[in-house]
């Protein structure tokens, strides 16, 4: 609670400062219609992929925005930074949803349904969500590097995605029902947890959170997270990523910070995380040690095991988002059978927070379920967590059908994914394209 109270303070003192600030007269710098989905083409997107519409209809159109905005930076200036925005087309006020993507080492990115996690924002915008997509910071074109797992810089993408999103709805005629929902998957579950956690510390009070539905976040970083380092892992690029990520905004270490590294990984990270940085995360995977301690030269991971206040450690632990009290309603959802993210993590930071409120619930299943293939499953719970809070129901309900019922729908998603190629996704976008060349 110690190290909680005193990230409150800190938040507090830097809303109470932002007088001092160049606070820029508007967020938004621009947006631009990308995609206008008519419900025929989403209709045949979702047969493609087996989404039965008796439980996820295509109930409106949809059209997509590339935004640009301004959001504040370590050192309190504005940057730029990008994100995509997924607009119902309905009469009718919409709640907000914003979706927090999981890890990227790649630079670009791309816009629309294409990328499997837009179309997160897809299933919600067809049920008149707006779904809120932001690039964190450094990601899509975006000013600065992105800073790995970092809460404040997630945070803050986040935060002020949804600030210039609200200066767009005005222009569209969209009007909003004032409950926003924020979710995401893997770094994204870190993400939207970091969120919640911001928009309750009194910085924001002109953004209230209505309720969070974390996925498979590693939000245990400096416990449950961090012992990955010292045993065979499925994902070793995450180490280096964090490593370079917190030596560019925090500057950790003196010097070079490839020298933190053994040879020959040395040169493969400094190879992968160079610009332009567009190799897959998959690539990076197989080339570096199983264990990903063995790539950290020998002498710092003895002080990562035994110095309370090494550097990273200290980092680490300040990333962790497991010993704070929400407010509003939380759900987590996790996989026993996660090798990626470990399904303690949500464990943990449940425990953590039950112990002083109620708000907290949890959603842990799958027992050979890992990371990826949970996915749908995490999703569908979180679609129906937030539609309770949306009929004006104050708590979660039992998920309609149970869990055979999400079970055989998640699955179902799950096979799709893995079978289908982008080419069917194509054509959706051919349709939509067209669609905005005809106006």
């Amino acid at each position: 609670m110690k190290h909680f109270t005193a990230f409150c303070f800190l938040l507090i003192a830097l809303s109470n400062s932002f007088a001092s600030f160049n606070l820029p007269d508007s967020y938004l710098i621009s947006y631009e219609l990308k995609y206008s989905y008519t419900q025929d083409s989403l209709d045949r997107f979702w047969k493609s992929r087996n989404i039965p519409q008796i439980v996820l209809p295509v109930r409106n159109a949809v059209d997509m925005y590339e935004v640009t905005y301004k959001g504040l930076w370590l050192d309190s200036t504005f940057i730029t930074a990008k994100g995509v925005l997924y607009v119902p087309k309905t009469e009718t006020a919409s709640a907000e949803m914003v979706y927090c993507h999981g890890t990227r080492i790649s630079l670009g990115q791309g816009y629309g349904i294409q990328d499997l996690e837009q179309v997160v924002c897809m299933m919600h915008a067809v049920d008149n969500y707006i779904g809120i997509f932001p690039f964190y910071y450094g990601l899509g074109g975006g000013d600065k590097e992105h800073i790995y797992h970092d809460a404040w810089t997630e945070a803050m993408s986040t935060i002020y995605m949804v600030k210039a999103c609200r200066e767009i709805y005005p222009k569209l005629g969209k009007s909003t029902t004032g409950q926003l929902f924020v979710t995401g998957y893997s770094q994204g579950g870190h993400a939207a947890l970091a969120t919640h956690k911001v928009l309750e510390s009194g910085m924001f009070p002109e953004v209230p959170i209505t309720a969070s539905s974390p996925m498979s976040g590693a939000y245990d970083m400096a416990g449950v997270q961090s012992a990955t380092m010292f045993r065979k892992y499925d994902r070793p690029h995450y180490l280096p990523y964090l490593i370079l990520s917190y030596q560019y905004a925090y500057n950790l270490w003196p010097g070079n910070v490839y020298d933190v590294f053994k040879s020959p990984y040395k040169e493969v990270i400094q190879d992968v995380f160079a610009q332009p940085r567009n190799k897959d995360y998959g690539y990076v995977d197989s080339i570096l040690p199983k264990i990903p301690g063995e790539m950290v030269q020998d002498s710092l991971m003895e002080l990562f095991k035994t110095d309370v206040n090494f550097p990273f450690t200290c980092k680490l632990r300040e990333n962790c988002l497991t010993n704070w009290v929400p407010k509003a309603p939380v759900q987590l959802c996790a996989c026993y059978g996660d090798n990626e993210v470990m399904y303690q993590n949500t464990e943990v930071a449940y425990e953590s927070m039950r112990q002083h409120t109620d708000k907290v619930h949890k959603r842990v299943f799958g027992k050979h379920l890992s990371h990826n293939p949970c996915a749908p499953f995490a999703i569908l719970y979180s679609k129906f967590f937030f539609d309770n809070f949306r009929k004006g129901k104050k708590h979660p309900e039992r998920i309609r059908g149970g869990k055979a019922f999400i079970l055989k729908l998640g699955i179902s998603i799950a096979n799709n994914q893995a079978k289908k190629t982008l080419k069917r996704t194509g054509k959706v976008e051919e349709d939509a394209l067209a669609s905005r060349r005809r106006k």
